[in-house]
């Protein structure tokens, strides 16, 4: 029972990434485009897709993508460059130099069409004033492992950045730009996909430094002296909505993950019961979606939902993401003898979870394991090296594109 449980929960996942696939979702934005653009960006882990379906509709404007390896693959007529992620890296570093003099190019009337999905923190980066590589490498260390939310993160990111925050968009000036976005991030905040370089920052200064300071950045002389430099308008700070560049940008989020959420609900079908989207702590967060199966009062049940997690890394812990510590989490919550068969699947939708090759866990009430293995750990944050010595891993090539995480739930009575 569990197996076919099992293979629900999985065919509910491959129907949300093809409900979002970046192709699929583009068809009717690329029908309904009044004016071909003079030049093409995509950046993130869906630039090489969301760049293919311009090309499969004809558009043939010169472009530049900027992706992760794993999802890059050659379009014609696009020059591409592959970024680090989760850790920025010289490629990185080239992209954000390629996306700067390409938007420096634009002229008054040209048209620049972006294609922007999550990743592009880190695969587009170019830090501020004098920082280097390695500077910006600490700082998203730090923010990995600070448990701040992905908003938090990236208002802290913006600070840093030459790029991010809208800078891209003051390069581009007075050039026309369209910007359609793949979503990563709840709420689908303009300024906190890839933190936003064609987007303004409505975040205050000071608020964004109380989390340079909550994540512990501030113990680098480095980072203190750009925020001094900064509040004495010496840096320039991300631009706000008030910005007249802004006037000559168009967004849409063409995708987010509650489409992704919706076509799992619907390819599981019956009667789909409610759960919290997913936020705050990875762990915690398994154990209240445990807490909601066990109150139901009926089996079968099926749930999903999405959202994005955080961790908070201690020094020395071991290796997983936050679907994977989810699924071990709520694994733990449940009782060895719950009285009905049980399964969660919890992913990335771009295929990785964390610095890993899973895309996160797939769990059930069929798999046996030593308890105080399981506890251990998730003490250590080693939920990978577990989960993958119980089968427990969920693994699969990577989408192409980039939505959030979802979780799947199904129950079954005993019987």
């Amino acid at each position: 029972m569990s197996d076919d449980l099992a293979a629900k929960a999985r065919k509910a996942f491959d129907a949300a990434l093809t409900a979002a696939a970046p192709g699929r979702v583009m068809a009717p934005a690329l029908a309904a485009l009044p004016n071909p653009p003079d030049a093409i960006l995509a950046i993130g882990k869906a630039g090489c897709a969301m760049a293919r379906a311009c090309r499969d509709h004809g558009l043939n404007a010169p472009g530049l993508i900027i992706t992760n390896a794993e999802n890059a693959h050659h379009v014609d007529g696009f020059e591409l460059i592959e970024g680090g992620h989760p850790l920025p890296d010289q490629g990185s570093l080239a992209g954000a130099g390629a996306a700067m003099e390409l938007a420096r190019r634009m002229e008054g009337g040209e048209h620049l069409l972006v294609l922007l999905s999550g990743g592009g923190s880190a695969l587009m980066a170019e830090p501020i004033g004098n920082l280097g590589l390695s500077h910006k490498r600490m700082m998203n260390e730090s923010l990995l492992a600070s448990g701040l939310d992905i908003h938090r993160m990236n208002a802290v990111r913006r600070l840093f950045s030459a790029v991010k925050g809208g800078r891209l968009a003051a390069l581009a000036a007075p050039a026309k730009v369209t910007q359609w976005v793949l979503s990563d991030v709840p709420g689908d905040h303009l300024e906190s996909i890839a933190s936003g370089p064609f987007a303004p920052d409505p975040w205050p200064l000071e608020e964004a430094c109380a989390y340079v300071i909550e994540a512990g950045i501030d113990r680098f002389d480095w980072a203190r002296d750009v925020l001094a430099a900064m509040k004495k308008g010496e840096l320039q700070q991300p631009l706000r909505p008030s910005d007249s560049v802004f006037d000559h940008i168009e967004s849409r989020i063409l995708a987010s993950n509650a489409i992704c959420v919706e076509a799992a609900g619907q390819n599981l079908g019956g009667d789909i019961h409610t759960l919290p989207e997913l936020s705050g702590d990875a762990v915690e967060m398994g154990r209240l979606l445990a807490r909601h199966v066990l109150a139901a009062q009926n089996h079968p049940y099926v749930a999903a939902t999405g959202g994005e997690t955080t961790v908070c890394l201690p020094a020395g812990h071991g290796l997983g993401g936050r679907s994977q510590a989810l699924a071990l989490s709520f694994m733990l919550a449940m009782p060895e003898e719950a009285g009905f068969n049980w399964v969660l699947l919890a992913a990335g939708t771009d295929g990785r979870d964390g610095p890993t090759d899973a895309a996160g866990g797939l769990v059930s009430s069929a798999m046996t394991f030593e308890r105080k293995y399981a506890e251990a750990a998730l003490k250590a944050h080693d939920s990978y090296t577990f989960l993958d010595s119980i089968g427990a891993l969920l693994r699969c090539p990577p989408t192409g594109t980039n939505l959030g995480d979802i979780v799947v739930i199904i129950t079954a009575d005993t019987t």
